[in-house]
């Protein structure tokens, strides 16, 4: 039986209990928002707890929450957060009215050992859900990590995670439990970013100075989250200090940065502004100067945000993004120079109204244009020999409505609409190769509730239709998920789903990412879509803590992949072929949130393979692809050696990933033909099945050292990263060359170790 046919009977089963049991029930209620002290930046998912009962809260991504059911009169409440002092109030349930404003103080670093006595209500420091495969990241820790050429960058941070995967150290894509960088959805305050990447994939485009909270999930998603078939990562920037202005400079070897944030005159609401770019330029300047021909290069990003606050329960937020590489590269004799231009990017502008409805609802709307382009061109003597333009619109307005007026239940719904419009256009002077500008509009609403069943158990089931006006698709995607209390410390887990995605991505390999084209389904071909289901078990430990495990299997229908014969086509199924995929496999993590040494180890085993039958790629026989790796070990440790002094370390151990090996070399003749006037002398390599052998396995260790002082009365922090510490190079391509004879293989191999400064001041 289908897991979508499973977890469609379970989610109306389910429904009908949840119908029968939606009896209003008039008690008391407390709502609010939970904020930092300092800066009143919400703090999403946060833990809100009553005393001596079994109620509680967390808050949502604006920082908000609702405890409904409340008995009459006075009660105790607990709110706590991660990295912050918990905070004990009383409040009376019957006489609140207005949202409250909680504020937390962050914790201070206390260097000698301590011992830790946690209370009966530490144990529930956080309130747990039935979401699976959710790794929250604060902003703050990403900044604490080792870096990359002294970039503190969010992508390379989350290939730290069991189960997130990098095809190589060239890349910052993420390869998520089997699935290629294009079935996850990347949202930035709510809105997609198509190709969140710098220096061809090199690094990502996420500036960590914007960056407040992070959500990865990993797989088994809920209703909330639509139009891919793998995983979510959901990014929110920084709202800005509603009290003070701060301010930020850095400057390392790759690139500058800035940022600067504080309250709006008047107390109106805040802002945050951060950007930085590259300056090779002066470098590659030089080099052309002693005749190298080197191209010049840059890329530069910017990330800002105004926050309006209308009233206690209205806010207004306008944020945008812009974020371009650009390169020139002219070569060749002096009076025959070569010119060739490339430059991609992305932009994004959101608008999102935030508004508490009567006591017990919230409300979001919000309208976002969303666009990747990209473009080159090569011209000899003046004459355009091959010129190129490619852009992925995508215009939409989405609600999201929370219902949290009912005991043991939160529900949430809400619709998304998206216009695609795609424009793709090859030729040079003479004629246009390629000639695509097609658009669609995509439609979909969603319905989810938390239910707490008893205080040992929780199910999510959850809903999702689309309608897709190119070919008249419509889709319904039921998902559940459900947790099981042993006891406060002891949590199991499990979740199934259908998940649809309706946006192809043509790429053509690692390091060519800024040539990446979105195509949405047309009446030609079906969306793509997944059957996942997750088991799980989490604990919690007294000493600060966390294992986590998790088996997964995921099964992918009509995935697509670039059709290497087309040459011409009038649909969008002549640039594809279908085929499917299955990936499963075992996750552990153990993570120690508390006391001077903090960190992760963590341990991955999985498969993933693709088929796609009556194909030139591997013949239409299953395959491994490139980024399937048997082992991944990962240990991140922080350290601080003193007050002014931190280390930081990650090691990584993972197999070596595939290759298509050459297994001989036959000869071609031809008739008439002298094998001479062929360079290799018609010497054609013999390959085996796609990836059918391994490079030798990896290991890598990164260390940051960061000292923290003061410069002319302001934080400043000068960081030390030593990139691959013992220079083990792992492999990253293999080539044949059959012009030599015997024919030569030349095996190359990614960076040695890079040490890289960088220094930064607070103001």
């Amino acid at each position: 039986m289908h897991l979508n046919n499973i977890a469609g009977r379970l989610f109306l089963f389910i429904l009908a209990i949840i119908l029968m049991d939606f009896t209003p029930v008039y008690a008391a209620q407390v709502r609010g928002f939970v904020v930092d002290a300092a800066s009143h930046e919400p703090l999403p998912a946060a833990s809100v707890t009553v005393e001596n009962t079994d109620l509680g809260a967390t808050t949502n991504l604006d920082g908000y929450f609702v405890l409904s059911g409340l008995p009459a009169g006075r009660c105790l409440i607990t709110v706590s957060y991660l990295g912050y002092n918990s905070l004990q109030m009383e409040v009376d349930a019957d006489g609140v009215k207005a949202p409250l404003r909680i504020s937390l103080k962050r914790k201070d670093v206390v260097l000698k050992e301590a011992v830790v006595s946690l209370k009966h209500s530490d144990a529930q420091e956080t309130r747990k859900t039935p979401l699976v495969s959710a790794v929250p990241v604060d902003g703050q820790l990403i900044k604490t990590m080792p870096s990359m050429m002294g970039e503190m960058d969010v992508l390379r941070a989350l290939q730290q995670i069991p189960g997130v995967k990098a095809s190589s150290d060239l890349s910052s894509a993420l390869h998520i439990r089997g699935g290629s960088p294009d079935q996850t959805l990347i949202l930035m305050d709510h809105n997609v970013v198509y190709n969140p990447s710098h220096l061809f994939g090199l690094f990502s485009a996420f500036n960590a100075d914007a960056v407040k909270h992070i959500d990865l999930i990993k797989g088994g998603f809920p209703a909330q989250y639509g139009g891919r078939s793998g995983s979510v990562l959901d990014v929110i920037t920084n709202e800005g200090n509603r009290r003070e202005t701060h301010g930020l400079a850095s400057i390392g070897l790759v690139s500058a940065r800035g940022a600067l944030e504080g309250p709006l005159p008047k107390t109106l609401g805040s802002y945050a502004f951060s950007g930085r770019r590259t300056y090779f330029d002066p470098v590659l300047i030089a080099l052309r100067s002693a005749k190298v021909d080197v191209p010049n290069y840059f890329f530069y990003d910017a990330n800002g945000k105004v926050n309006f606050d209308l009233t206690d329960c209205t806010t207004l937020s306008l944020a945008g993004y812009i974020g371009n590489d650009i390169m020139n590269f002219d070569f060749g004799p002096k009076d025959e120079r070569v010119y060739f231009y490339l430059k991609w990017g992305n932009q994004t502008l959101a608008s999102r109204l935030r508004h508490c409805l009567r006591g017990d609802m919230f409300l979001s709307v919000g309208a976002a244009v969303s666009e990747y382009h990209s473009g080159w061109g090569f011209i000899a003597d003046g004459i355009n020999l091959d010129e190129g333009r490619d852009r992925m619109l995508d215009k939409s307005v989405k609600t999201d409505f929370e219902y949290y007026g009912l005991p043991n239940h939160t529900f949430k719904g809400g619709a998304w609409i998206s216009r695609y419009d795609i424009r793709f256009k090859e030729g040079n002077e003479d004629l246009t190769f390629v000639d695509v500008d097609e658009w669609t509009t995509n439609y979909s609403l969603y319905a989810q509730d938390k239910w707490r069943v008893s205080p040992f158990f929780e199910v999510q089931p959850g809903l999702r239709g689309y309608y897709h006006a190119a070919g008249d698709h419509f889709a319904v995607d039921p998902r559940l998920a459900m947790v099981y209390y042993y006891d406060p410390r002891l949590r199991l887990k499990a979740a199934v789903g259908r998940y649809s995605q309706w946006l192809n991505l043509i790429t053509f390999g690692e390091g060519f990412s800024n040539f990446d084209l979105w195509i949405p389904v047309d009446k030609s071909m079906n969306p793509s879509h997944s059957h996942q289901a997750v088991l799980g078990f989490e604990c919690d430990h007294e000493n600060g803590m966390e294992f986590t495990t998790e088996g997964y299997y995921t099964r992918m229908h009509d995935i697509a992949a670039f059709n290497a014969k087309t040459d011409q086509g009038e649909v969008a199924a002549d640039a594809f072929v279908n085929g499917e995929g299955c990936a499963y496999g075992w996750e552990v993590m153990a993570t120690k949130k508390r006391g001077r040494l903090t960190g992760w180890v963590g341990y991955s085993l999985s498969w993933t393979k693709r088929r796609f039958p009556n194909s030139l790629i591997n013949w239409g026989n299953w395959f491994y692809p490139q980024w399937d790796r048997r082992h991944d070990f990962i240990a991140v440790a922080m350290y601080p050696l003193s007050r002014t002094w931190d280390l930081a370390a990650s090691w990584r151990y993972n197999t070596g990933q595939g290759y298509t090996q050459a297994l001989g070399i036959y000869t071609t003749r031809y008739a008439d033909m002298d094998p001479s006037d062929f360079g290799n002398y018609g010497r054609t390599i013999l390959t085996g099945s796609k990836n059918n052998y391994r490079f030798p396995s990896d290991h890598r260790l990164d260390v940051t050292l960061s000292w923290k002082h003061l410069l002319y009365g302001k934080n400043a922090v000068l960081n030390i990263s030593i990139f691959n510490a013992y220079s083990r190079r792992p492999f990253w391509t293999r080539w044949f060359d059959t012009n030599e004879d015997p024919m030569k293989i030349t095996d190359l191999k990614l960076l040695p170790i890079l040490p890289l400064v960088s220094y930064e001041v607070k103001f």
